[in-house]
């Protein structure tokens, strides 16, 4: 089970990881709801930069193909279900 600490850590390190791999002005504040595509401007190659930025500060491979699948729908590609997506990981 995941503590509160853990959970703060993966949204923050998220976060890290999404203002490093966007090349475009972000909201002062991200939280979970944002949306990747719709509220943040990612595109394949931020997504790929995510990726890789998401691996130096988690310490482990993060391969975002199995987390873009899961979701039915791009809108549904929030900064929550990546951070629920990087915590299954382990």
């Amino acid at each position: 089970m995941q503590t509160r600490s853990d959970t703060d850590s993966i949204l923050e390190a998220v976060v890290a990881a999404t203002r490093a791999a966007c090349k475009l002005p972000l909201p002062e504040v991200i939280d979970r709801g944002h949306c990747f595509v719709t509220d943040l401007g990612f595109d394949s190659m931020s997504i790929a930069r995510l990726a890789l930025e998401l691996e130096d500060r988690v310490q482990q491979p993060v391969l975002l193909d199995d987390w873009i699948a899961s979701e039915p729908d791009p809108s549904a590609l929030t900064v929550g279900s990546l951070c629920n997506y990087v915590a299954a990981l382990g």
